[in-house]
């Protein structure tokens, strides 16, 4: 049997295969496609044969206020572990101060807005 994954120069793409959808299912397929970055046709032959979609992508602002949250939560640690450790008892305000700062930063990415 044939493996599907490796492409040769002389497969050519001449065999058409008529198939009928309702609005709602095109429709659906289309944006389940849009989704994947991949066309139509392209999306039904990987439902068909059984591949792999290609990853989806993610959109910048989810990117960067993944990236956001990820120092936030880094900063958090180190606070936790300087008063686990008894490296000092008192909390800077500083970087409360710098915390708050970068979850409103987020608040207005995730909502779209510049302030």
């Amino acid at each position: 049997m044939r493996q599907f994954s490796k492409k040769v120069k002389k497969d050519i793409r001449d065999k058409v295969i008529p198939v009928r959808f309702t609005a709602e299912e095109r429709d659906f397929v289309e944006i389940i496609s849009t989704k994947f970055n991949i066309s139509f046709s392209e999306f039904i032959r990987r439902s068909a044969l059984q591949r792999r979609m290609p990853a989806q992508t993610v959109s910048e602002v989810n990117r960067k206020t993944y990236q956001e949250l990820c120092r936030i939560g880094n900063n958090i640690n180190q606070i936790v572990r300087h008063l686990n450790s008894g490296i000092f008892l008192r909390i800077d305000k500083k970087i409360f101060t710098e915390l708050k700062a970068l979850i409103k930063k987020i608040g207005f990415e995730v909502i779209g807005s510049k302030a």
